[in-house]
């Protein structure tokens, strides 16, 4: 199925790119670009901090920024992946994932550009046509048949996830995100516990290479809503650890779509010096600090180790 979407997915947004600044690359560079998002304790996008409020360390160590952008209401759009799970959500909950993607497709600002993929290998290119966006998620089945092993399904998502975020980096330069809607037990905890079966640590390294090397944010809505699943904050799974957040437990959807959107709008973009600490692990810790009372950042905790 991975194979699938890694053939269909953005061909479009990768065609209609045209002339593009430099990818972010890590490994064998000197230079890191990071995402960032600045939150009050409201959770709302902070837009004006200034260089000298933002510290960045890999490792134990910090590192000197090179370059510091506010980005607001970027002018060459963004691109989304909305990954349907139609696999493990029951069907009386289906459909309010689906209002939630149409929600994110309603709301697409001028250049923005989306991908809808289905967690049963369906796909189709991104695209700017909010219409088709639409007619996609109106045909999309609320359930497939089959069953999966737990191991199994942790497996394809992480496979799934990577190779969509390779895509992506050959996008253009823009705010990169996909949101996965579906079990927040399946998406932002890919990797069962031990008794249940194989290991998936390889695709969990694999994942979140791709994703830190394409500069890609993952976000998860469950919406199973509150009381049918775990109580869970978002700040401690997988979502979190690409930057992202996690939406589970919450009745909210369309606060968690709101939410999504203003992040992706509103962020920094810092290029720092990548030192020659830890270059030969498969990931090196990384942490984004914001000096201001009051404020804190969120970015993905790990970077490639480099070559």
């Amino acid at each position: 199925m991975t194979r699938i979407l890694a053939s269909l997915v953005l061909t479009a947004a990768i065609a209609s790119a045209g002339p593009r600044p430099q990818t972010p690359a890590e490994r064998g560079s000197t230079r890191i670009l990071v995402d960032a998002v600045a939150l009050d304790k409201s959770g709302v996008p902070v837009v004006d901090l200034k260089q000298d409020e933002v510290e960045v360390w890999i490792g134990h160590f910090r590192v000197p920024i090179e370059s510091f952008t506010a980005v607001t209401n970027p002018d060459n759009g963004r691109l989304f992946v909305l990954l349907m799970d139609n696999v493990t959500v029951p069907i009386t909950f289906g459909a309010r994932g689906k209002d939630a993607a149409r929600r994110f497709i309603n709301r697409m600002l001028p250049g923005d550009r989306m991908a809808i993929v289905a967690l049963d290998g369906s796909a189709m290119e991104s695209t700017d046509d909010k219409s088709r966006l639409l007619r996609t998620i109106d045909r999309m089945p609320l359930q497939t048949a089959g069953v999966m092993p737990a191991d199994r399904l942790g497996q394809h998502v992480l496979q799934t996830i990577a190779g969509l975020s390779r895509q992506m980096a050959e996008a253009s330069d823009q705010r990169k995100t996909i949101v996965a809607i579906g079990s927040g037990w399946l998406f932002d905890r890919p990797i069962p516990p031990p008794a249940v079966g194989m290991s998936v640590g390889k695709e969990w390294i694999s994942a979140m290479q791709a994703m830190a090397l394409a500069n890609v944010n993952l976000y998860v809505i469950d919406p199973t809503g509150l009381g049918s699943t775990r109580a869970d904050t978002g700040g401690n799974g997988f979502a979190r650890e690409t930057g992202g957040f996690a939406f589970i437990g919450t009745n909210d959807i369309n606060g968690a779509v709101d939410r999504i959107l203003r992040e992706s709008a509103n962020y920094y973009l810092l290029g720092v010096g990548d030192p020659p600490v830890g270059r030969g692990a498969d990931l090196r810790e990384l942490e984004v600090r914001v000096l201001r009372r009051g404020v804190t950042a969120r970015a993905r905790r790990t970077i490639v180790g480099g070559s």
